[in-house]
């Protein structure tokens, strides 16, 4: 009998997914307002996505398959491709992004900048990361279970509490905060200099909640802890993050501040300034955050693939990439994943050093990808409120249909506004291109990468109609002879009907 989840298993599977310390640089750089943007966040997107995603998940036979299954149900098979695909793509090239900061954190941790800043080496270290950290989820479930709750107490929960006990001492010692915590002064700041673009990153720190449901069927009871673990995570994540960006603005001065290692920067900073004779404890929790993150990407290995191997299973990629291990492992496509992650991470390491314009466009297409799959979330959402109403599912969004229109509508306005702002360039890439040139690269890039999914979707739908035609096989069955010819045809479906009953 196979391991099942439990409720506090999948809550540190899908915890491990979403959060991590090195988001708290880019939260730290909007001060107290990170609070108010993160709770914001929580009310317009985290919490819409998780609430429709956990609808939708348990409903009485779409509980397999993530994405793809509630997209062809609500809308169309062809929607389901594309939002699968765009889901995937964009976790494929988001690896590269936690194995960079594995890398940084560790060349701390081990005195060894050249891990970093030799490109040759850092590709090397790389692979070794990855592919050992992909063949440790081919065990199944039962392994991604105990690594992720070990990396999650490990190197998420104590870090973090670490960091936020030496940040609040900081303060109480005397020390200057570097930034203003007056909430007044920050409101006013809002007001002044908010933008769309210095909101979507407070939004995309929460996206992937919607890749849980793959695990969902692993759970001990998933029509009443799915829906539970989502909604405690929800609250989790917002408080964790608000204090750990928080935490990092108050000891680390805004105009010294790296989005790459803030959190090292802060964690050296304030064991400097609080306790000195304890400076080890810095290269330990370095050592604790690469844990954290060792956990995240393994808890994405396996996760997204599962959704896609629901599109294999539907005949909708080739014959090929429907064979599993004998622990349920997709093990073809997590293959197929390492390839694209190995060649991207080739391109952007030994090419561009991993840290230039081009990584940003990069990184700008798989949001763009990425908000494709939440637009037709949210679209199949409200599409169901009308045409499942009979249907059972052991969670639904209290308030009626109208509440129900309200956060699906909430959730798709927000989302929208976060794909059109992933075509205004930032200030760091306009240094190296004219907004022009920016739109016209990343729209290209786009347009393409969706032509391909359209196009292969239509190929493979094709292939599996022509091959239904060529190996349809007509039933036989003897019939007496002395039935008069007119009446055979009814004595072939009698028959049919007595044979499959």
């Amino acid at each position: 009998m196979k391991k099942k989840l439990t409720l506090f298993g999948f809550f540190t599977l899908t915890a491990s997914m979403l959060m991590s310390a090195d988001e708290y640089p880019a939260f730290a750089q909007s001060g107290m307002v990170a609070v108010i943007f993160l709770v914001a966040a929580a009310f317009v997107w985290f919490l819409p996505v998780a609430l429709c995603s956990a609808e939708m998940a348990t409903i009485d036979g779409w509980e397999e398959g993530g994405v793809f299954t509630w997209i062809k149900n609500a809308l169309n098979e062809r929607m389901g491709f594309v939002a699968v695909c765009m889901q995937w793509l964009q976790n494929t090239i988001n690896f590269i992004t936690m194995l960079y900061f594995i890398i940084g954190a560790l060349s701390f941790a081990l005195d060894m900048p050249s891990l970093n800043t030799n490109p040759v080496l850092k590709y090397i270290i790389f692979l070794l990361i990855f592919w050992v950290l992909t063949f440790s989820q081919l065990g199944g479930i039962s392994k991604t279970d105990v690594i992720v709750k070990v990396c999650f107490i490990g190197g998420i929960i104590i870090p973090s509490a670490i960091f936020l006990i030496l940040a609040v001492t900081y303060l109480v010692q005397g020390h200057p905060s570097q930034i203003d915590l007056s909430l007044v002064t920050n409101i006013e700041n809002i007001e002044h200099s908010f933008s769309i673009s210095s909101f979507v990153p407070f939004i995309l720190a929460f996206a992937g909640i919607e890749a849980s449901a793959s695990y969902a069927s692993n759970m001990k009871n998933p029509k009443r802890d799915y829906p539970i673990a989502i909604l405690a995570l929800v609250f989790f994540a917002v408080a964790l993050d608000a204090l750990g960006g928080l935490a990092v603005g108050i000891v680390v001065p805004a105009n010294e501040l790296s989005l790459n290692s803030g959190v090292l920067q802060a964690i050296q900073i304030a064991i400097e300034q609080v306790i000195p004779s304890l400076s080890f404890l810095i290269r330990v929790v370095a050592l604790l955050l690469v844990l954290g993150m060792v956990g995240e990407v393994s808890s994405w290995v396996v996760g997204p693939v599962r959704t896609l191997y629901a599109v294999a299973q539907d005949q909708l990629l080739p014959p090929y990439f429907k064979k599993v291990n004998k622990n349920g492992v997709p093990v073809r496509l997590v293959m197929l994943q390492g390839g694209i992650v190995s060649v991207v991470g080739a391109i952007l390491t030994l090419l561009f050093g991993g840290n230039n314009g081009a990584f940003k466009i990069a990184m700008s297409l798989t949001v763009m990808m990425y908000m494709v799959t939440y637009i037709l979330l949210f679209v199949s959402y409200l599409r169901i409120i009308f045409t499942k109403r009979g249907v059972h599912r052991d969670f639904q969004i209290h308030g009626g249909k109208y509440m129900k229109l309200l956060v699906g509508g909430v959730g798709l306005a927000s989302t929208i506004v976060v794909f059109i702002a992933t075509f205004v360039p930032s200030a760091d890439v306009l240094a190296l291109m004219s907004a022009k040139q920016y739109v016209m690269i990343t729209t290209g890039m786009f347009l393409v990468v969706l032509s391909l999914v359209l196009i292969s979707y239509q190929h493979e739908s094709k292939r599996v109609a022509n091959t239904k035609k060529m190996t349809r096989k007509l039933k036989h069955y003897e019939i007496n002879k002395w039935i008069f010819p007119k009446a055979r045809s009814i004595h072939h479906v009698k028959k049919n009907l007595v044979d499959e009953n």
